[in-house]
């Protein structure tokens, strides 16, 4: 039987022979699938990146933060010997939460994410398999390590009414 992990925010699960499951809203997880050898592993981040030199921070990556949650998938992808070109990748999350107007900052919190997740890809040469991004609502992700099966289960946008007093 398979093992079951639970990544929270800016949690990281890199491995064999588990299922790993989180949910998402604005977040996005990166799921990485190793078909050959029935590896891999999810990052659940919140934000896209921080101003850091990860060169000089390799060793100490935050996974609350898109570009280093990428990076710790890509160290350990070559901690087991696994080259990143041989990867199934997919995306998840990213969605509007909350009905809100728009703020005039430009993108919201999930766009951001999305398009700094698309980014790392490109610069690493890499593209995404289908996976589930954008829209509004939550989202349970669940990752099979074993087989690189992927189910989604939507949820509904918060309701933005205030709250009603118990009777």
């Amino acid at each position: 039987m398979n093992r079951k992990r639970y990544l929270n925010p800016g949690e990281m699960f890199f491995g064999a022979n588990c299922q790993v499951e989180t949910l998402l809203g604005s977040c996005v997880a990166i799921t990485l699938w190793f078909p050959n050898v029935a590896k891999g592993g999810m990052c659940h981040f919140v934000l896209a990146e921080r101003q850091r030199d990860l060169n000089l921070h390799s060793r100490d990556l935050d996974g609350r933060y898109g570009r280093e949650a990428w990076l710790w998938l890509r160290q350990q992808s070559l901690a087991h010997g696994l080259a990143i070109e041989e990867a199934q990748i997919k995306l998840f999350g990213g969605s509007k939460v909350l009905p809100l107007a728009e703020t005039g900052l430009g993108m919201d919190v999930g766009q951001r994410n999305i398009a700094l997740a698309n980014c790392c890809l490109r610069e690493a040469g890499l593209q995404a398999s289908p996976g589930d991004v954008g829209g509004s609502g939550h989202r349970r992700v669940r990752f099979d390590l074993h087989t690189g099966d992927v189910w989604v289960r939507r949820g509904a946008t918060l309701d933005r009414s205030p709250f009603q007093e118990a009777s």
